[in-house]
């Protein structure tokens, strides 16, 4: 198919080349650009004049801004003597028929996973914050509670479910439906599914931007998954592609990030924080991990500056760290200890958030 009319080439700089100077503008809080989201609706050029439209679904008010701050710096840099950015709302495709190229709504596609009632994220803006650690123990306080809680690893490039909950042997177990969907494992009366139990003993994930989306979005959508009130998905740290894909496969109902205490790890907890709100996706709160040795109180701060909820703090305390690489975690090995009621109350927060509540024994509803 032919370029548009309005994609006139004038001089150096044409609407291809204003195409290929778009893939340096990255989504705001994200590694992927414009171009590769098919945002970019058109693109017309004239004398040196360069005018974008711009197809953006978001709820966070100043990504238009920024997008076109981005956009226009990009642009001057190749030539472009003047630069306008139109922002409209992504078309809906025609039924029956493929969207035309770029102006496809990158959340068109996002389902709602069978059997599962609610799908809650836990993310971290880095690594080593005992986000995974935080994800099995919620979890499984959930399900203490009566809720019918899973979990979903989807940290492609560092998968520790199986080992935090003892299941080391999973490549080996795990089987496929009739339908041809893959049958969770159970560990500590919980449905899980990891990323692990695929990739190799000791094999490293390292897949680029389009396999890692594709991946996901499979795995997300082809676990025959039971009965779920809650299914909680681990993350990988950071805010890369999996998050992004993960939002635009399954319908999220909101995500937990998890943070340590030193002041500095605000900065990237407020990132991951962002993303999920520029995904669309709410944040059910900030949890504070290993509160104590590296200090108090960031968590508490930070929920107050994002006007986010703050979920709780988790206590550091070796034992959770010998538990894990045993395989029982806390809230099976001491689910009444000062760390098993932090998990409770974190996960309490949370079944709040989604709209239960927690309702003491022998009390009335």
């Amino acid at each position: 198919m032919g370029p548009r009319a309005s994609e006139t080439v004038t001089g150096d700089l044409t609407a291809d080349t204003v195409r290929v100077a778009l893939r340096e503008v990255q989504y705001p809080g994200l590694t992927r650009d414009i171009v590769t989201f098919g945002m970019v609706d058109q693109v017309s050029v004239c004398s040196g004049r360069v005018k974008v439209r711009i197809a953006l679904r978001t709820a966070d008010a100043s990504v238009p801004a920024q997008l076109e701050a981005s956009i226009t710096r990009a642009l001057r840099s190749h030539g472009a003597v003047a630069v306008a950015v139109e922002i409209v709302a992504p078309a809906a495709a025609p039924a029956a028929r493929a969207p035309r190229h770029g102006a496809g709504d990158p959340w068109g596609g996002r389902v709602r996973l069978t059997h599962v009632r609610h799908v809650v994220a836990v993310g971290a803006g880095k690594g080593g914050v005992g986000k995974s650690t935080v994800a099995v123990n919620v979890a499984l306080a959930l399900a203490r509670d009566g809720l019918r809680a899973g979990l979903l690893d989807a940290d492609i490039y560092g998968p520790s479910l199986p080992i935090l909950l003892g299941i080391e042997d999973g490549a080996h177990l795990v089987r496929m439906s009739k339908a041809k969907h893959i049958l969770p494992l159970a560990a500590h009366g919980l449905p899980i599914i990891s990323f692990g139990f695929f990739l190799g003993e000791g094999s490293p994930a390292i897949w680029r931007g389009p396999m890692v989306s594709k991946a996901v979005k499979q795995f997300a959508r082809g676990v025959e998954w039971p009965e779920l009130d809650v299914l909680v998905v681990d993350l990988p740290p950071g805010t890369g592609d999996v998050p992004l894909s993960l939002a635009q496969a399954v319908e999220i109902s909101g995500a937990i990030v998890v943070m340590q205490p030193p002041r500095v790890a605000a900065t990237e907890a407020r990132k991951a924080a962002e993303m999920f709100r520029s995904l669309e996706v709410p944040v059910l709160g900030l949890v504070e991990n290993m509160t104590g040795a590296f200090g108090r109180g960031a968590g508490r701060a930070l929920s107050a500056e994002m006007s986010v909820p703050f979920l709780g703090e988790i206590p550091f305390d070796r034992g959770i760290v010998e538990e894990g690489d045993r395989g029982v975690p806390t809230m099976i090995a001491r689910p009444s200890s000062t760390s098993g009621a932090a998990f409770d109350h974190v996960a309490r927060g949370v079944a709040t958030a989604l709209g239960w509540r927690h309702i003491a024994a022998g009390a009335r509803p």
